[in-house]
């Protein structure tokens, strides 16, 4: 996707960005598919011109606390400037079109689809509040519904218009979705945000505003002194959806309530919905004063693990398949979002912030892996600070690779960039083996290292069960005889019939029937499996693994990440895909279509 075409006055190039073409435009600025040095693609926001000084200034400090936001289900803050003319923040790029494109192209969306949306968003939201952040225009536009599930854009980014604009005619929020409190210019909190999320999802449902109204001094009356309309609405969602439209902030639910919410008032089938039910006033009210870190976890989790998954290029609207049996348990999926945040601090330092970012990660950690992290920072600390770097970081991937309820295994990979000096000098593909311990009613990373700890599950684990763990080892066996074997893959027929399936049967069998001298060098190198994990079920018959490999010419070693795309053909798991962890791009794309 390269987006719009560039118009005659735009710029093509921005810092260290090459702009490749427009995705939209609005109040704030102006939004480029842009590509960073590293080659990745990236969505950079260009802030209106008209922005002034204290608005820049702010920019600043806030930058560093829109980084914190944990990336499930949010566009992760990757860079900005706020010294250049004019300032501009970078986010990764989430291809697929908006909540509300999608609604106006494809109608309103309806059953399970819509409960995970509302979970989705729900649970960025607990991301973005407990990083201190106030999103303050969230909507259907701010919305994106990628690949991997809807993720929430433009965050942070409203209070540096708010607070610095240096023209008073500068508008923050949209009237449809701002909370009595914004519009009547009081002061406000991240009640205004479950307030727009609300309506949100009411726009997602009925492909229209709670408070619609011919004009915007209607619009503005009808937030301020009318009951939503909630019509159309399904019965299971509206209690709590009017609980979030309550005009009083205080009666409005906090972040982390929704997701176990929804999950509690949706899960009847949808052609037989039950009448909404309130939960008791008490149990609502539990986490008004502070957020939980488990609920906000084991939601973010389960998202990140694949409960959510939309389908691209959809004409309508299509509930997907409940997950195979045997998947890991809850509190497996919990660990499993713990640990992608402890992966991106880990791998994320900043000059400015040095002090503050180590002890927040060290909040992260217990055992091995602070007395590890602990020795890094210390030595690290004079030359990250003498040489003004900054390593940001991504988690891209986290598989499962043994759960018991006192120890969960977890292989993480993800993206990394360092600057020196504010100029690019190094990219890489950080990966961790992790062991999580639970702690606080959360979970901590106790072991942190690019080796594995060597032990094996214990006794007491409770996870993989005897299927998955012979669909993991199978699935991870095949990879690895592909490699092996190379070219002699035509000598082993049955490896076909016994391990592919799709696109990837076509492209093994077509590359096995290569002449010698035509075998790409990269098939002739050794290979050696370093580990296999699960990271989810993508419906009853199709799974998704994480797979490390050690692919070696001497005297080089490399070790490659990659996600194997498994299909079930008549009872047996057959690999239909690989991918990267890094862009999702399959191995088999260049030869296969």
């Amino acid at each position: 996707m390269s987006g719009a075409a560039l118009l005659p006055g735009d710029p093509r190039h921005i810092g260290r960005y090459t702009v490749m073409g427009r995705l939209g435009a609005g109040g704030q600025g102006v939004v480029y598919l842009a590509n960073a040095p590293d080659g990745a693609q990236v969505a950079l926001k260009v802030i209106n011109a008209d922005v002034g000084s204290d608005a820049r200034r702010l920019f600043e400090r806030e930058f560093a606390v829109l980084r914190r936001v944990s990336s499930f289900c949010t566009a992760q803050v990757l860079d900005a400037d706020v010294t250049a003319d004019p300032p501009y923040i970078v986010s990764e790029y989430v291809p697929g079109s908006s909540l509300h494109a999608h609604v106006a192209e494809h109608g309103p969306l309806m059953g399970t689809e819509l409960d995970r949306l509302a979970v989705a968003t729900a649970t960025a939201l607990i991301a973005i509040h407990r990083a201190g952040i106030v999103h303050r225009d969230l909507k259907p536009q701010n919305v994106l519904l990628g690949h991997d599930g809807p993720r929430v854009i433009d965050f942070g980014i409203a209070r540096v218009l708010q607070d610095g604009a240096a023209l008073a005619s500068a508008q923050v929020g949209t009237p449809r979705y701002m909370a009595p409190e914004q519009i009547r210019g009081e002061e406000f909190g991240p009640a205004a945000d479950i307030f727009a999320w609300g309506a949100t999802i009411v726009h997602a449902a009925t492909g229209r505003s709670p408070f619609e109204g011919g004009t915007l001094p209607a619009i503005l009356y009808r937030v301020l002194h009318e009951p939503p309309d909630l019509t159309s609405l399904p019965a299971h969602l509206r209690p709590l959806v009017e609980r979030c439209l309550s005009k009083d902030p205080a009666d409005r639910p906090t972040a982390a309530e929704l997701p176990l919410s929804i999950m509690d008032v949706g899960v009847v089938p949808q052609t037989e919905p039950r009448r909404g039910r309130r939960l008791p006033a008490r149990a609502l009210k539990t986490s008004r004063k502070v957020m939980s870190a488990a609920i906000a976890v084991a939601a973010a989790a389960a998202l990140t693990a694949g409960v959510l998954w939309y389908a691209q290029d959809r004409e309508e609207a299509k509930v997907t398949p409940p997950p195979a049996a045997g998947g890991p348990p809850a509190y497996a999926l919990a660990a499993a979002g713990a640990a992608r945040t402890a992966f991106e601090a880990w791998y994320s330092l900043d000059h400015a912030d040095y002090d503050d970012a180590a002890r927040r990660t060290l909040a992260l950690l217990s055992g091995v892996a602070a007395q590890d992290y602990q020795h890094l920072i210390d030595n690290s600390r004079s030359a990250v600070v003498a040489a003004k770097a900054k390593q940001t970081a991504r988690a891209t991937a986290a598989g499962i690779v043994w759960a018991s309820p006192q120890r969960v295994s977890i292989i993480v990979t993800g993206l990394s960039a360092i600057t020196r000096n504010g100029t690019p000098a190094e990219a890489s593909d950080p990966l961790l083996f992790a062991e999580m311990v639970p702690s606080g009613g959360g979970w901590k990373m106790d072991y942190a290292r690019t080796t594995s700890s060597g032990s094996t599950a214990p006794p007491g684990a409770a996870w993989p069960t005897a299927q998955a763990r012979q669909m993991v080892t199978d699935a991870a066996r095949c990879q690895t005889e592909a490699f092996i074997n190379g070219p002699r893959l035509e000598e082993r027929p049955d490896f076909f019939s016994r391990c592919t399936t799709g696109r990837a049967e076509r492209w093994w069998r077509e590359l096995a029937a290569l002449p010698d001298a035509q075998v790409p060098d990269w098939w002739t190198w050794q290979y050696r499996d370093i580990g296999t994990a699960f990271e989810r079920f993508d419906g009853p018959d199709s799974a998704t693994l994480i797979h490390l490999g050690d692919s070696a010419k001497a005297p080089e070693h490399e070790v490659v990440g990659y996600r194997l795309h498994l299909r079930r053909v008549d009872g047996r798991w057959k690999l239909e895909d690989v991918t990267s962890p890094k862009d999702n791009r399959s191995l088999f794309q260049r030869r296969t279509k």
